[in-house]
């Protein structure tokens, strides 16, 4: 039955090794069932214990009994003895007196014998119930670590939780922040276009009074070729169309370069405008990526939310000073024209 105990007390502890190797790897769900399988271990292992405690109470009991019971033996066999040997003196031993004398001291060697084994089950049994004892305690010990780390991982889960809500509120944010430029980005195009076809026009206008003081020009020289009374005076009503014939042609030709170059800004804007986005974007999936690697690690990462906030309230802040300054730019543009 010790052998038995001790077998058992060995498999016990042989499963809580692997209990123990197999609780980090547990969810919270299988952290709190090992907790309650671990205490019905450590009360089975303590029920071992006392019982092992009391078998050991009621051996020591019966080594005292049987100790009287060889002293008992050991005094009768002194009678006895005693008895024979003034018997001897008196008479001859009888063949029957000597069997029982012979039966008691086999009886007392039995006894003797028995005495020993039972004292060693005694010592077994002590030493086992020594050995459960560590063990209650050793898995109480584990039990107090894993509870704290358990502890540890709730408050994880919780700060993860958090940094999650406020990365969506953050990413929520910038795409609210990311429509705005886009809206604004559709405007500029719309008001881009809007001056390319007023300046079309303008140039058009124009190139349609070049054409009439070309007719013009061509009709006063006609009527020079006729009318040689008032040469000078056509001449230089000639002189003047051509001045303000040449200023128009210089209009036109800056507003060709203002076009040209109002197209370059836009190019330059949308661009810039493109890249802010491109960042803007770029800094939502790295904020939605790190906050996947925490949730899947559950242990050490701590998100830096404030650099990405800032970064991103830094390309956000650019793209506005750039949109500021292109319409400045446009406006100034088309004042002077």
């Amino acid at each position: 039955m010790a052998e038995d105990m001790v077998a058992n007390g060995v498999a016990s502890a042989g499963d809580n090794d692997q209990s123990g190797e197999n609780f980090f790897e547990s969810d919270q769900s299988g952290g709190d069932d090992r907790v309650a399988e671990l205490k019905k271990k450590i009360e089975a292992v303590e029920r071992e214990r006392d019982e092992l405690v009391n078998e050991n109470a009621e051996r020591k009991e019966q080594i005292k009994k049987l100790s009287l019971e060889i002293d008992d033996l050991r005094s009768d066999e002194a009678e006895m003895r005693k008895k024979m040997g003034e018997m001897e003196r008196e008479v001859e031993l009888s063949q029957e007196s000597r069997k029982a004398a012979e039966v008691i001291a086999a009886r007392a060697a039995d006894l003797e014998t028995e005495v020993a084994r039972l004292q060693h089950d005694s010592i077994s049994e002590m030493t086992a119930a020594q050995d459960a004892r560590a063990e209650s305690d050793e898995l109480r010990k584990s039990l107090g670590d894993k509870e704290s780390r358990l502890e540890y991982l709730e408050k994880e889960v919780e700060g993860l939780k958090q940094a999650k809500t406020e990365s969506e509120v953050k990413v929520r944010d910038l795409e609210k922040k990311i429509g705005v430029l886009e809206k604004k980005e559709v405007e500029e195009r719309s008001k881009r276009i809007r001056i390319e076809e007023e300046l079309r026009e303008k140039v058009e206008e124009k190139e349609r009074e070049i054409q009439g003081f070309k007719q013009k020009i061509e009709e006063l020289e006609k009527v020079v070729a006729g009318n040689g009374s008032e040469l000078e005076n056509w001449v230089k009503e000639k002189k003047d169309l051509e001045e303000a014939l040449r200023e128009s042609e210089d209009k036109a030709r800056s507003m060709e370069l203002n076009i040209v170059q109002l197209r370059k800004e836009a190019s330059e804007a949308e661009n810039v405008i493109r890249s802010l986005k491109e960042k803007a974007i770029g800094a939502v999936n790295g904020a939605l990526n790190g906050i996947d690697s925490e949730v899947k690690g559950l242990k050490g990462m701590k998100l830096q939310w404030p650099v990405v906030a800032a970064g991103s309230t830094g390309a956000i802040a650019a793209a506005a000073a750039v949109v500021y300054v292109f319409y400045g730019k446009r406006s100034l543009s088309s004042d002077s024209h």
